[in-house]
């Protein structure tokens, strides 16, 4: 009787242990996908456009904008301390940068590298050009489409 009792308390405590690995596991897996999808913007800073792109940046975040795997989205803007036009021709050595936007077309490096890999143009904040770069692909793709969607509509140009 008590081997049989030995036997079954095994079993349960087996049992409890692959539950609880499993509950584990899905739990981690699920912190995981919570996890926020940066989007990182280049722009110039001193750009006409600056502060409407800024304050539809802060409305974009308020409208708490989600993948559609659920996957929260954040902009990250790179502005940095150095000039934009050499932010822009690292472009070429470093790309990392999911969107890019320009004053104007003119402002495209002269890299031929960088104008190869940033697809097609897109006017937003009245006229400034963005651009999803060829190396941005899966979820930041979406996301950096989802940000382009709402700036072109909600950025209003300064006058």
């Amino acid at each position: 009787m008590s081997s049989l009792l030995g036997s079954f308390m095994m079993r349960q405590c087996f049992l409890f242990g692959v539950l609880f690995v499993l509950g584990m596991s899905i739990a981690c897996r699920k912190s995981e996908d919570s996890r926020p999808i940066v989007v990182h913007v280049l722009r110039d800073p001193s750009a006409r456009f600056a502060k409407s792109l800024s304050q539809a940046d802060l409305q974009f975040g308020l409208t708490r904008p989600h993948l559609s795997s659920g996957r929260v989205v954040m902009v990250g803007t790179n502005a940095g301390n150095s000039s934009f036009p050499m932010l822009l021709q690292r472009l070429a050595d470093k790309p990392g940068e999911d969107i890019v936007i320009l004053n104007s077309p003119s402002d495209l490096p002269d890299s031929a590298t960088v104008r190869q890999h940033l697809g097609k143009q897109r006017a937003v904040c009245g006229g400034a050009s963005a651009y999803i770069p060829d190396w941005v692909s899966g979820e930041t793709l979406e996301a950096s489409d989802i940000y382009l969607q709402y700036v072109t509509a909600h950025c209003e140009s300064e006058k």
